[in-house]
C-alpha cells in the first residue's frame, strides 16, 4: 500500500499526552494508519500557594495533579477530579481521588452531592472553561482557583503542514475548544483535515468550513476518543 493511502492521525496534545494516546493508536490500529506528533501547546507548572489543612482539591486535568505533586504538596487530601484518567494520577499522587466521570457539570455536581465542609481549591490551567469555582461558591461552598500550569502555544511544524497540504487523509483528534481554536489559526491554504471533536463545544471552536467535516466523540473521554477514531478509520 503507498504511503499516501494510508490515514495519518495528527495529534497536537502536550507532548506527554499525545505519546500516551499515540500508544493507544498504534496498540488498537497497528498499521491501519501512521500517526504524526506534532504539539500545539506545552505545559509548563507554576508554584503553587499554601494549600489549607482541611482543604479538598478540584482538579480538571493531570496537569493539575502534575504541578500539585512538583510543588511538594501532601498526599491524602480529598481530590475531585473530572474524569478517570485524572483521578488515576491523582491516586497514584496519593491523593483521595473521585472521578466525575465526564465534564465540568458533572464535577460540580459531584461535589454537591458529597458535600465537603472544608474549602476547596480548583488547581488549573491559565486557560480554564466550565466557571466551576463560580458555580460551586454560588452554591454557598468555600472554594478558591489557583493557577497550576501554563499552557503555552506552539506553532504547527512544517511536517504537519507539509501533510495537511498534501495527498493523504488526516485526521485530527482534538481534545479541547483551545486546542481546536489554535489548530484551525494555524492550518495552512489548502490544507484538508478531518477533525475528531471531545465535545461539541471543542467543535463549535472550529470555523464553519471544519466543522462540516467533524465528529463528535459519544461521550468526554480517551477511550470514546479511541472509538471516534475507530468509526473514521473503519472501511
Amino acid at each position: 500500500m503507498p504511503d499516501n493511502a494510508t490515514p495519518l492521525i495528527l495529534l497536537t496534545r502536550p507532548a506527554a499526552q499525545a505519546e500516551r494516546f499515540a500508544d493507544l493508536c498504534r496498540d488498537t490500529f497497528a498499521e491501519k494508519a501512521e500517526i504524526l506528533i506534532a504539539p500545539m501547546q506545552e505545559i509548563v507548572l507554576r508554584d503553587l500557594p499554601p494549600v489549607p489543612q482541611r482543604a479538598a482539591l478540584i482538579f480538571t486535568s493531570e496537569n493539575g495533579v502534575r504541578a500539585y505533586q512538583a510543588a511538594g504538596g501532601k498526599a491524602g487530601l480529598t481530590a475531585y477530579c473530572v474524569g478517570d484518567r485524572t483521578a488515576r494520577v491523582a491516586a497514584e499522587a496519593g491523593l483521595q481521588a473521585l472521578s466525575a466521570g465526564g465534564a465540568a457539570g458533572d464535577l460540580v455536581e459531584l461535589i454537591r452531592r458529597d458535600a465537603p465542609d472544608g474549602p476547596l481549591i480548583h488547581l488549573h490551567g491559565t486557560h480554564v472553561r466550565g466557571e466551576i469555582a463560580e458555580q460551586l461558591g454560588a452554591a454557598g461552598f468555600n472554594v478558591e482557583g489557583h493557577v497550576a500550569y501554563d499552557q503555552r502555544s506552539l506553532s504547527l511544524t512544517e511536517e504537519a503542514r507539509r501533510a495537511l497540504t498534501g495527498p493523504r487523509r488526516v485526521i485530527v483528534p482534538l481534545f479541547s475548544p483551545r486546542s481546536a481554536a489554535l489548530f484551525a489559526a494555524e492550518l495552512p491554504d489548502g490544507a484538508t483535515a478531518e477533525p475528531i471533536c471531545i465535545s461539541v463545544a471543542t467543535k463549535a471552536a472550529l470555523p464553519l468550513a471544519l466543522q462540516s467535516g467533524a465528529c463528535v466523540a459519544d461521550a468526554p473521554t480517551g477511550a470514546a476518543m479511541l472509538k471516534a477514531l475507530a468509526r473514521q478509520l473503519s472501511p
